[in-house]
């Protein structure tokens, strides 16, 4: 009888680690996941501002934007690998993401 007992009181306190545990990451989580959502935001408005310049009249045709913008652009797809990271929070995210990725190639066809 003495030891279901002290098997009972070690099972609750494993479980009460175990949920503590559980709620610490699950709190770093969805902190990785607003700064990832944010990081591609960032990102994505960066290329926006670089092909507006690209397309000045001063820069027109400059490979080294031209190659900055192909960069960044690369940047933003790895970032795009870990959607179902930041997509944990920021479920509006998406329609604008979307929205973009149709102005970029919009962009492209015109070249």
């Amino acid at each position: 009888m003495i030891w279901l007992i002290i098997l009972c009181v070690v099972s609750v306190a494993i479980n009460i680690l175990l949920i503590w545990y559980i709620k610490k990451m699950l709190s770093k989580l969805l902190f990785v996941s607003d700064n990832i959502g944010a990081l591609l935001e960032e990102v994505d408005t960066f290329v926006f501002h670089l092909e507006t310049i690209h397309e000045m009249e001063t820069y027109y045709g400059d490979p080294t934007l031209g190659e900055l913008i192909k960069h960044s652009k690369e940047l933003t797809e790895r970032i795009k690998n870990y959607s179902e990271i930041y997509t944990l929070t920021n479920e509006g995210l998406d329609d604008e993401l979307e929205e973009m990725e149709k102005f970029y190639e919009s962009k492209e066809e015109a070249e």
